[in-house]
């Protein structure tokens, strides 16, 4: 079965499972009527052989599952075949298959291939800068310096160049570009460490480090300081380095560097006599500081610790706020959606049009509940619609619906109760009939 799915895998980019079977079935038959048709020339030169579907797919499933198995058959493949136009998706899966059985050389070999033919690989540029590090040569050093200068460049560009995905809010963006430049500057100034260049590293983990708070960048910067006898600004750093891995999911070794903060800490002052409330400042200041971006990438909640949805206050377009104790004993109908949900656009103008029916119907309230994480995208999508919705932000009452899938409608009844719930849009369905009905049963209830 994995056979199978790697083999999709390498081809379903490029042709659907069933033409492939019946080109190669077609192809055979075109020979055979070419052959019965005419005589090829007994001197004509032989061409290059061409891709094999046949051949690719018995390459795989001849391995029996066995991952190294399936290298070796896919680089024997290539050895045939190495014109194939599929080149690129077979050792893309080649560097896969080597990362994960840590056939580092193997793996190396490809990432350098897959560097050249996509710029776009990032990850593969990263992986390939840390293989080459761990190898520890002078020589992988020195082209590990020329892939981080690449991944650098390359990095940056995206950065400044890629839109912000629609999902996510400007802040959450922002905050992903600075954790990733972060990272790929801690990873240059590495190699400048490991190439004993200090001033280059140095320049390069404070850049990190301004960029997010990394505990690897911070660990870095106190080992440059302890080279250079700065045992204060080597401690600072370590600090750092141990409370930021402490509240993050970033692991380090942290046994070992508690024994080095205590060890130079007690070479500079005699003893850990105040290295306990050293730490406690550092630690207190690293979570002051998160919690403060952490409210700009996610708004207070400020519906904490209510359990009664009829409790809850959503926000208005306009800023100001919607409760809904204000429709207590009332019928009210939710209908959860987001500016970047495609099933969402076809749905709200039928969700319109069952709040015209019901519009002069005062025991019914309609709700439009955006759960955009960007609310500077809402106005601007419902004027390029023109949809005329009673909009309102989630502040968090999707979670307590546990809505997963967006488009959802929710019917609550009098009393605040589920009367009914449904995920997702029908195009089956004939939209304003069905919910039309629910309303009228929950009203009943």
């Amino acid at each position: 079965m994995k056979s199978k799915l790697l083999f999709i895998a390498l081809i379903a980019s490029s042709l659907l499972i069933a033409p492939a079977f019946a080109l190669v079935q077609d192809s055979g038959k075109q020979k055979a009527n070419a052959q019965q048709g005419t005589d090829a020339p007994k001197d004509a030169p032989k061409e290059p052989a061409k891709d094999s579907d046949e051949d690719l797919r018995r390459a795989i499933q001849s391995s029996g599952g066995s991952e190294t198995q399936i290298i070796t058959n896919l680089e024997e493949y290539l050895k045939k075949y190495p014109a194939s136009a599929r080149r690129g998706e077979i050792e893309n899966e080649l560097y896969k298959l080597s990362m994960k059985l840590r056939d580092r050389n193997r793996a190396i070999m490809y990432a350098e291939r897959l560097v050249i033919s996509d710029e776009n690989n990032i990850d593969a540029l990263t992986n390939l800068v840390t293989m080459l590090r761990e190898r520890k040569t002078e020589a992988d050093l020195i082209k590990a310096l020329a892939y981080a200068d690449d991944l650098v460049k390359r990095f940056e560009h995206i950065v400044s160049t890629s839109a912000k995905p629609k999902r996510i809010s400007s802040a959450q963006w922002q905050e992903r570009k600075e954790q990733g430049l972060a990272s790929v500057y801690l990873l240059r100034g590495k190699v400048h460490a490991d190439l004993g260049a200090d001033d280059k590293a140095r320049a390069d983990l404070l850049k990190s480090y301004k960029s997010a708070r990394l505990a690897g960048a911070a660990v870095s910067l106190g080992e440059l300081a302890e080279k250079r006898k700065n045992i204060d600004e080597a401690v600072d750093y370590y600090l750092q380095g141990f409370v930021i891995s402490l509240n993050t999911d970033e692991r380090i070794d942290l046994k070992s560097l508690r024994r080095k903060i205590g060890i130079l800490y007690s070479a500079k002052n005699g003893s850990e006599a105040g290295l306990g409330d050293r730490m406690l400042k550092a630690h207190d200041a690293f979570v002051k500081e998160r919690e403060e971006r952490m409210a700009k990438l996610e708004p207070a909640n400020i519906n904490e610790g209510i359990g009664d949805p009829l409790k809850f206050t959503l926000t208005r377009l306009d800023g100001s706020p919607l409760k809904m104790e204000d429709h207590r004993g009332k019928v009210i109908v939710m209908n959860f959606w987001a500016t970047w949900c495609g099933p969402c656009l076809t749905e709200m103008p039928l969700f319109e049009k069952t709040i015209a029916k019901y519009k002069e119907d005062k025991d019914v309230v309609f709700l439009a509940i955006t759960t955009d994480e960007d609310r500077e995208l809402v106005a601007p999508f419902l004027k390029q619609y023109k949809f005329n919705l009673p909009v309102a932000y989630a502040e968090y009452i999707n979670d307590h619906f546990a809505i997963s899938s967006i488009p959802t409608t929710i019917i609550l009844d009098r009393k605040g109760e589920i009367a009914f719930r449904q995920a997702g849009f029908n195009p089956r369905d004939d939209f304003v009939v069905t919910l039309s009905g629910k309303i009228e049963d929950a009203k009943k209830r």
